[in-house]
Formats: C-alpha cells, sequence, structure tokens
C-alpha cells in the first residue's frame, strides 16, 4: 500500500482539518517526511483532471475536500437532504450527540460504526448540531439552540430519561480509566507460627527499600 493510499484513507476517514504531526505520527512516519508526501500528493491530485479531490492547507493542517469546480455536486446532495426528513442515521447521529455531547467525530464515528463526516455536515447545515471548541486536536460537536427550540426544552436536560443516559456515560468513561490502585498484599503469617510449614508456603516480605 503506497504512502499516497494511506494519506487519501486517513484524512478520508477523519473528515476535518487534522495536524500533519498528528497525520505523521498515525502513519509512523517523521513529520517532515510527512509534510514531504502531502507537498507531491498535493500536486498529483491538483494537476489530475480524473481527480476530485485536493488538499486544503492552513497553517499546520492539512484536509482532504472536493475540488470548488465540483462544488455544485455538494450543493444538489444538500438539497436533496433538506427536501426530506431526516434519514435514520441523520436521527440516530443527532441523537447521540444530544445524549453524549459535547463530542468528537471520533467517537461518534466509532458507536456507530461507520463514518459520520456527511451526516454530521447534514446536520449542521439545518442548524441542529454546531462544531464547538477544538480540544486536543479534535472539534467537538453539540445540539444547537434551534434544536431546543424545536424539541420545546429550556435545556438539553429536559431530554427524555436524559439523566439516565448520563449516568451510563458516566460508569463507561470510569470504567475506561486505568485504575491507580495498588493490590492489597495478603498478610504475613505468625513468625513463629508452628503451622507455617504445614499451612504452605510463607509469603516473603515485600521489599520496601
Amino acid at each position: 500500500m503506497t504512502i499516497f493510499a494511506q494519506l487519501e484513507a486517513l484524512l478520508f476517514y477523519y473528515g476535518e482539518p487534522i495536524e500533519i504531526a498528528k497525520l505523521a505520527s498515525l502513519l509512523n512516519i517523521a513529520e517532515e517526511e510527512a509534510a514531504t508526501q502531502l507537498d507531491a500528493w498535493e500536486k498529483t491530485l491538483a494537476e489530475n483532471p480524473e481527480r476530485g479531490l485536493m488538499l486544503l492547507r492552513r497553517e499546520k493542517k492539512v484536509q482532504l475536500v472536493t475540488k470548488p469546480e465540483l462544488k455544485h455536486i455538494g450543493e444538489t446532495i444538500v438539497k436533496d437532504e433538506f427536501r426530506e426528513q431526516l434519514t435514520p442515521a441523520a436521527l440516530e447521529t443527532l441523537s447521540l450527540v444530544a445524549y453524549l455531547g459535547p463530542m468528537p467525530r471520533a467517537s461518534i464515528d466509532y458507536i456507530r460504526g461507520v463514518n459520520s463526516s456527511f451526516t454530521l455536515r447534514s446536520l449542521v447545515m439545518r442548524g441542529l448540531v454546531e462544531r464547538g471548541d477544538e480540544k486536543g486536536t479534535m472539534f467537538h460537536y453539540r445540539v444547537t439552540e434551534q434544536f431546543l427550540t424545536h424539541m420545546g426544552l429550556h435545556s438539553i436536560a429536559g431530554l427524555p430519561e436524559y439523566e439516565r443516559y448520563r449516568a451510563i456515560l458516566r460508569d463507561f468513561e470510569a470504567q475506561m480509566q486505568p485504575s491507580t490502585e495498588t493490590p492489597p498484599i495478603p498478610p504475613l503469617p505468625p513468625e513463629n507460627s508452628q503451622n507455617t510449614q504445614e499451612s504452605g508456603p510463607i509469603v516473603p516480605e515485600p521489599d520496601v527499600s
């Protein structure tokens, strides 16, 4: 698999601007090499009329996007989306953002098992979801005031069984945290116990030096 193929797959899956340093880390290559490969691939995409994609670079970030001359295709898709009711995929994604958000797209993809880039973009266009501040290297999505108004809610906590699902989320996050507790040391048997040899080997005293 060529480095270009790996770059394409990673940027397509990520769906948002990604730092070149993080891209290099994910591909297990040096940042300088990643930048060099991006330069070459950017030129290849730009010069090939058979490709509908291009690289969009801002500062130290890069994103895979469609070429400007093909924007009418995206506009047609968006218009069709607005003519129709929310799809099951959109409802599923909206529910996740409402109950578990703010959350990054990677978490939504992980839970749904598919790339949610287009679905999130559609929800953003409808004014139901918005992209919040960047945390770490990823943006977090949350529902909008328009969503709350549409649902007749004063706050997100007014959703049915909201606290129940938030509690499930907190339990899940707690389970994912690495344990920092030291396992208890079994007690030592009495030093002069006559039953020591009969009951099995003595547990050695831990070295605390």
